[in-house]
């Protein structure tokens, strides 16, 4: 794998943002892959209207990986108190299992510790995704017990209802 170079986005990098999360989550291109949530959920994952509102917010961070300029990774984090909020990890599907990911993890977890000294991250993952959790748990992440509803909306074109949120932490 070619090294990537990290930066954080600006307003410049808001469509290709989203545009990559879509493809990351729901595309057709991610829905044969093993992190794709196509078999879950098949509306939007976000606009360009979210991503823009969390580029301008001081308190949020994307962190993107790009290799030769084109965008191939990003994480968001967010100021949580003491702790950051980690989400919207998107890695582009044709370089899934290149261990783009886990490079873009570091990354990210180093970001919240630079940035606002955080002490842990926490996400939320949806409980049927066995495999992404047991990959976040080979990082340090643990399960804490804590679930949250899913936020099922008209948009989201969810193909079943028997899933919810589990949150994952890891302490620096």
């Amino acid at each position: 794998m070619t090294e990537p170079y990290y930066r954080y986005a600006t307003s410049d990098d808001v469509e290709k943002v989203a545009a990559l999360i879509e493809r990351a989550y729901r595309g057709p291109e991610a829905a044969t892959g093993w992190a794709s949530e196509a078999h879950l959920l098949t509306g939007p994952r976000t606009t360009e209207k979210e991503i823009a509102a969390l580029v301008a917010d001081r308190d949020s961070r994307f962190v993107l990986a790009e290799i030769r300029e084109v965008l191939v990774g990003c994480a968001l984090i967010q100021k949580d108190g003491d702790d950051a909020y980690f989400g919207m990890f998107s890695i582009e599907p044709s370089q899934q299992i290149a261990g783009l990911g886990k490079a873009l993890l570091a990354k990210a977890e180093k970001a919240a510790r630079d940035l606002w000294a955080s002490k842990a991250m926490t996400m939320v993952v949806i409980n049927l995704r066995e495999e992404l959790i047991a990959w976040y748990e080979r990082r340090g992440y643990l399960q804490t017990g804590h679930r949250e509803d899913f936020p099922f909306s008209p948009t989201a074109g969810e193909t079943r209802r028997d899933f919810d949120l589990i949150e994952l932490k890891k302490v620096f």
